[in-house]
């Protein structure tokens, strides 16, 4: 089994491979990262590697509807959708023009994890006017994407709707993309009941889903009423400023109140409540094949990702877990990891995507993965695994075309690994090669 850590801008993306026993490769793709990364780093090795093998994804799970998630899908679902148009005219008798597409073609998608809008939601025949609503928001914040109230609005309005177009594009009119197939279409979500619902084999590799709770879905409804409340005059002084009566639908309060959340800021190790609720609702999964593993945890929060262990019974006596790779949750955001966390889970290889953006990997996280396995006595995790060799993979490099930000945190994160490298010889950490677009960790 293999991990592929593609080059994703301030997201992730990612892709497991693992040979299937007839000769072929079982794939799963998690997430896309942001559009240009998707297009110079993502599509390239799907082409080579999957495509022209006659390969397929067998699973493409957008892990929830953020920007730097679900924007590289987007992408693809395009890609796809252009190269179905030239290939129908290209291998019919056709007269219309279709210019090949400028991309290389991606492979085929046999199903997706997906915890749509629409259907977690229920917005029935109100999609299209919602959409539209969305559409109309973006547009008006866009120039006011650095001032409170404005980013926020713009930030849920962009995803949500991103999150309805995926929706609507992997229709059966459209590209016919299964949704959900092993819960019937519903969400895919962790099952507190019954174990083996949560389980899914795909080829020779097992996946046992630890997240999100109907809980943490229910939230993602109730917190927008209880956002809106507590926002009502601001909302009110938003609507005057940008004159959202003048829409051709105006929204109402209640309305607006759909799709409102407070994203939070971070400023603490394990602050959940900082966390954003699409964060808190991300799809989460423990990879196994072979006796190799590695956890996908998206951008949820530490005391979910135990919880979902516990529940799927994959925690030792003591509630531990060591596993070949850990993908860490939210790009190393202190408000989703604590030092609990890191005592609990270790790893051979600690992953972080992102590029400095809002100041992840945060340093106070990076310390906590590294006290928890050459730190004091009370600082160690209890694992047996603890004092093995472990290694950092970072999607982005200090000399990438940065921002300032960026680029200043990213050179912090560079110093405190060397410090850190200079102390304890077995430790490695590997940011993305600056002309490179991906890494490969092989088990």
């Amino acid at each position: 089994m293999k991990l592929i850590i593609f080059r994703s801008s301030k997201g992730d993306s990612l892709l497991i491979s693992h040979p299937d026993g007839n000769g072929k490769n079982t794939h799963i793709l998690v997430d896309g990262g942001m559009k240009t990364s998707f297009i110079n780093s993502v599509t390239p090795y799907l082409n080579k590697e999957i495509k022209e093998k006659n390969e397929v994804i067998n699973l493409l799970c957008v892990s929830h509807i953020d920007d730097d998630h679900i924007v590289g899908i987007l992408t693809l679902m395009e890609l796809l959708t252009q190269w179905r148009v030239f290939n129908y005219h290209n291998n019919s008798n056709s007269t219309a023009n279709v210019p090949k597409p400028k991309t290389v073609e991606a492979p085929i998608i046999k199903c997706i994890w997906h915890n749509s809008f629409a259907k977690t939601y229920d917005l029935g025949d109100t999609l299209p006017m919602v959409a539209q609503a969305l559409q109309n928001v973006e547009q008006m914040t866009s120039d006011f994407t650095d001032v409170g109230l404005f980013e926020k609005v713009n930030h849920k309005a962009t995803s949500i709707k991103k999150g309805i177009t995926l929706s609507q594009r992997i229709r059966p009119e459209r590209l016919n993309i299964d949704l959900n197939p092993q819960y019937n279409g519903n969400l895919v979500k962790c099952n507190q009941s019954s174990i083996h619902k949560n389980e899914h084999k795909l080829g020779n590799i097992s996946l046992s889903v630890i997240g999100p709770f109907s809980s943490d879905l229910t939230d993602l409804k109730d917190d927008w009423i209880k956002w809106e409340k507590s926002h009502r005059k601001e909302l009110e002084e938003f609507y005057a400023d940008l004159s959202l009566t003048s829409l051709n639908q105006p929204l109402s309060m209640a309305q607006l109140s759909q799709f409102m959340i407070n994203s939070g800021t971070v400023s603490t190790l394990g602050n959940r409540d900082s966390v954003s609720i699409p964060n808190l609702a991300s799809i989460m999964f423990l990879v196994e094949a072979d006796g190799k593993t590695i956890l996908m945890t998206g951008d949820g929060h530490s005391n979910d990702i135990l919880k979902g262990l516990k529940k799927n019974k994959k925690l030792s006596s003591n509630g531990t877990l060591h596993v070949n790779i850990l993908k860490i949750q939210h790009h190393g955001a202190a408000a989703n990891i604590d030092e609990d966390f890191c005592k609990k889970i270790t790893a051979d290889h600690y992953v972080f995507c992102g590029n400095g953006t809002h100041s992840n990997p945060e340093e106070m996280v990076l310390e906590a993965i590294c006290n928890s396995r050459r730190g004091t006595s009370n600082q160690k995790s209890n694992n047996t695994q603890v004092n093995q060799p472990f290694t950092f993979w970072f999607s982005a490099h200090p000399q990438d075309d940065l921002t300032d930000h960026q680029k200043v945190h990213m050179e912090k994160v560079d110093g405190k690994m060397k410090s850190f490298k200079s102390n304890h010889a077995d430790f490695e950490f590997k940011f993305m090669p600056t002309n490179e677009h991906l890494q490969i960790i092989e088990l």
